[in-house]
Parts: structure tokens; sequence; C-alpha cells
């Protein structure tokens, strides 16, 4: 939607006043002041009102729609914007230039698409081993409220290919892949739903989240696909695509940012089981502090998140 250049309703204001006064001083020196004529003046002062409130409405659209929202309100403006809001939940720790790098250009991506938006980042700040799932929960649970669907998104994923879409339609039928298979640089298995996942609030309620028994790299994502399973939900992935492995920038420097890859104790063995007993309903967390980050003009809310440990249930939370 184009924004033009609009009177303020100030100046309108003074047009309204200038007319009737005008009006007034003509009809008293041509002593022709009738009631047909007052109600000519009536109806033209509705109409500036009414042209009031019309250019109002637009110059608010016009500030409003250029992310579908700003962070923190009812995400309101064009209407040609999708109306059902995105909460990006994005797991960190120790992963700021990649943040730096991934809100703006997210930020863009989705905004070219009209989809409403909020970025919500979770940073773990004790000192156990990474909890990608459990940091995805306190995600969910803080922010759910503001949204009606959710991406699980990799940090370190950036999807370059305008045809891999983030709108409320891919959820209707049940979890939406985005980085499919054939699709992300580096994983190609069939039962493969990481990087990055797109769910409504009702389904990932009916998935009761995550296990949050993962603690260092890998295989949380492999138990939510058995969670999808059991629940009969279809997991559908954008098709038509033509980019293969180029569709995504991985971002991730393995170098600088080793993946805690240690298996400690039967952690092995029991990351291959469905967890029955631990999920959204249970993640014990304190968020410590809460953040509004602006980042080259796009907004994200920052939480510091502090996990407790049950070391009977899952010994390997701590490297050692």
């Amino acid at each position: 939607m184009a924004c033009y250049r609009l009177l303020t309703p100030t100046r309108l204001i003074l047009v309204v006043l200038t007319v009737c006064l005008t009006s007034f001083i003509l009809f008293s020196i041509t002593d022709d002041c009738t009631c047909a004529s007052i109600d000519v003046l009536v109806q033209k002062v509705r109409n500036l009102q009414e042209e009031i409130r019309t250019k109002d409405d637009a110059l608010t659209n016009c500030k409003t729609a250029k992310r579908g929202g700003e962070e923190g309100d009812d995400a309101v403006g064009d209407a040609s914007w999708d109306p059902h809001v995105l909460c990006i939940l994005v797991p960190h720790r120790d992963r700021f230039e990649e943040l730096m790098e991934f809100v703006p250009y997210m930020d863009k991506f989705l905004s070219q698409q009209m989809v409403r938006h909020r970025f919500v980042v979770i940073n773990q700040i004790d000192a156990h081993r990474f909890n990608r799932a459990s940091l995805l929960n306190v995600g969910f649970k803080e922010s759910r409220d503001k949204c009606n669907y959710i991406a699980l998104h990799d940090v370190d994923l950036l999807p370059r290919n305008p045809a891999i879409t983030y709108h409320y339609s891919n959820v209707k039928d049940g979890p939406y892949h985005v980085s499919a298979p054939e699709l992300h640089p580096k994983y190609d298995y069939e039962e493969f739903i990481g990087g990055i996942i797109l769910m409504s609030v009702e389904q990932f309620d009916q998935l009761n989240g995550l296990s949050n028994r993962f603690w260092g790299w890998g295989r949380e994502d492999d138990e939510l696909y058995m969670r999808i399973q059991e629940a009969q939900m279809k997991i559908t992935r954008p098709k038509g695509i033509t980019t293969g492995r180029k569709t995504f920038f991985h971002i991730h420097d393995k170098k600088r940012r080793k993946r805690d890859m240690k298996r400690i104790g039967n952690q092995h063995r029991e990351s291959f089981h469905r967890d029955r007993e631990t999920g959204l309903h249970n993640v014990q967390y304190n968020v410590r502090s809460r953040q509004q980050l602006s980042i080259n003009g796009a907004k994200a809310t920052l939480l510091h998140v502090k996990f407790d440990c049950d070391v009977e249930a899952t010994p390997w939370c701590d490297d050692s």
C-alpha cells in the first residue's frame, strides 16, 4: 500500500472552520441564510469530518503495515497482511553474532510475505549443558497469548528462496516442516524435522511441547517426531522448490562453536526412547530478566532463562 502525503487533522479542522466562517459571512451579506443553505453547510462539515477520520486511518495503516504491527501492539495494519500472528521462537546461547544477522534478515523476509510476526529469543544463562527443547517450551509458555502459531527456528538457518513461505495456511492440516530433508544444507533423512518447523498453538499444546530430557546437542527433534506420529498429525513440507540444498543459508561457524556431542552415562540409549514424563507442562525454569532488542530497526524480545536439573532423571545435564 502506497503512503501518500496527507493533511494532518489540525490542518483539516482549519479548513472546516474556514469554510464555515466564509459561508456564514456570505450568507449574512446576501441575507440569504435559508434553512436549505444551512443544511448544505452542515453536510459539508460532516463530509470534512469523515475525510479527517479516513485520512487518519490511512496514515495509521501506513505506519503499522511496515511489519504487520510493531512489537508489543496488536499487530494491526493493512488488511492485505496475514491476520494471524507468528511467534518465531529462537533457542539461544552465546550466538549473538548470528542473532544480529538473524533478526533483521528474517524481519525483512517475513515482512515481504506480509506475515505478522514477533521474535522471541530464549537465552540459556545457567551452567548446565544446552537444552534446546526446554528453551522452546519456555518460549512457547511465555508468548503463547500473543500469537496464533509458532516457528521453532534455529538461529543459524536463513531461507534464501522467497518461495519458502511462513503463512498460517501452511499449518492448517498439521505441523509444517520448512527446512525439509531435501532442502536442508546438512540433514536429509526422512524422519528429520529439525531446523525450522511451524505449528499452530493448539498443535504444540496437544503434543505437550518437547521433551526436557535432552541436554547437549541433538536428538530432541527426533523425539518430537515420535510425538507427532503418535498424535497422528500430518507433517507437510514445501513443494515445488527447485533450489535444493541452496534453499537456506547455514551461518553456523563449526570451528568457533563446536557442538556438544558428548554422551554421558546411558544418555545415548535413553535419547532414542519416547519420553512420556516431561514436556511443556512440567518444564522447570526461571526467567531472570527480559530485554527488548532493536537490531537495525527489527524488534525482538530476549528472555534470559535458568533451568533446574533433576540429576537423578538426567545425570547428563552437566558436563562431568
